[in-house]
């Protein structure tokens, strides 16, 4: 019992830890950075995506950003919403549609959210420099009727984009389709991309930012790193990190473990009832020899401490065994990946479940206390057993 119940804990909790990761990755690494730093007051008013909330991007406040200790890249951004209108074709009008738009730097940008340059379902990156292109969310490209289109292909085919600069001014430029994305992880099917240089020429915003994604060197220092910045860039800036961008996804985590808690509550308690079961039984089984020990003196708590210690060591033996076995299956769909489909995306998610050493230690002692204690109440009724009776017992 005590080998199948720890090795499935083991074993589940290195799928949540894999599965938690994954998304950590796809939220952390693929889309908002580890940590943004905005004029004061966006993120109050981040719904209407405020060009007028913006930044000068000015190298002195790259480098500023840069030295904090655990800071390893800093990348530009402007997000803003938009329309993309496809040209007429010859019995078709051309559609159009709203979308949000998130314009990087894309040599910069790789070094902050590199997972979001995996997800390319058709077609190319945006290239280095200002190309004139944009990239779709599949779903989008698809119901707007939108193709990849290669260099050389007629421009009149261009979808163009339409946008409202920080005076309110409707802007417009013809775009090259280059690639399509598949569905972004917090469910974004009315997203693209496009170079930060034209979209900064689009918006009349040269020289200008609405925000930047800082990468660290360790995701766990990020409100440490948070701190830090808040006291370096002083009250005009706002920094964040990624939880506090999006509080529900570190909710998602720990409403995760409290559930992996009481599943483990309930797989400990029923474990241990069979564990009481069995030194019951061993009790009954041994009268006899219970009754010889307490007749040439044996006292009533040292009884006690041996049926005690068999059950603590029946909990190592068995919490060994089973976290032993856990661990060593979670290693080996670490090594190789669990594939599952995602949940209104196109792209499959790899979970790599792992666990750290102190949690299978951990089990383990947990499963040696836990039968040690199962055993207390057997153990207590081996002591009150009378000697005659015991030794007359059949």
């Amino acid at each position: 019992a005590l080998v199948v119940g720890v090795g499935a804990l083991v074993g589940l909790r290195g799928v949540i830890n894999g599965q938690q990761q994954a998304v950590l990755d796809n939220v952390v690494h693929g889309q908002v950075g580890a940590v943004q730093v905005h004029r004061a007051g966006y993120l109050a008013n981040v719904q209407g995506s405020p060009l007028t909330l913006d930044l000068e991007d000015s190298p002195a406040l790259r480098e500023r950003l840069a030295r904090v200790e655990g800071v390893t890249a800093v990348a530009p951004r402007i997000v803003f919403g938009g329309l993309v209108s496809l040209p007429d074709a010859e019995d078709t009008p051309g559609r159009t549609g709203y979308l949000l738009l998130t314009a990087y730097d894309p040599a910069l940008e790789p070094r902050v959210t590199p997972q979001r340059f995996t997800w390319l379902s058709a077609g190319e990156p945006l290239p280095e420099g200002d190309a004139p292109g944009v990239m779709l969310d599949a779903e989008l490209a698809r119901g707007l009727g939108a193709g990849v289109l290669e260099d050389e292909e007629d421009e009149a085919r261009w979808p163009a984009l339409l946008a409202a600069d920080r005076e309110g001014v409707l802007n417009g430029a013809p775009l090259r389709l280059t690639g399509t994305l598949v569905e972004a992880p917090l469910g974004g099917r009315r997203q693209g991309s496009l170079a930060l240089g034209t979209a900064q020429r689009l918006l009349r915003m040269e020289g200008r930012v609405t925000e930047y994604a800082l990468a660290l060197e360790h995701l766990e220092d990020a409100h440490a790193v948070r701190d830090a910045l808040r006291a370096e860039l002083g009250s005009a800036f706002e920094v964040h990190a990624w939880d506090d961008v999006l509080p529900f996804v570190a909710q998602l985590v720990r409403h995760q473990d409290f559930i992996f808690g009481v599943i483990t509550t309930v797989f400990l308690v029923t474990v241990l009832l069979g564990v009481v079961n069995v030194m019951l039984m061993n009790v009954l089984e041994r009268v006899r020899e219970i009754g010889t020990l307490l007749a040439v003196g044996l006292r009533r708590r040292h009884v006690v401490a041996l049926f005690v210690w068999e059950g603590a060591v029946l909990g190592l033996l068995g919490g060994a065994l089973g976290a032993g076995l856990g661990w060593a299956v979670t290693l080996w769909l670490g090594q190789r990946g669990l594939h599952l489909p995602s949940s209104g995306t196109t792209a499959d998610s790899v979970i790599r479940p792992f666990l750290p050493v102190l949690y299978v230690v951990r089990s383990v002692g947990l499963a040696t206390a836990g039968a040690a204690l199962a055993a207390l109440w057997p153990a207590y009724r081996a002591s009150q057993l009378r000697p005659v009776e015991a030794l007359a017992h059949s």
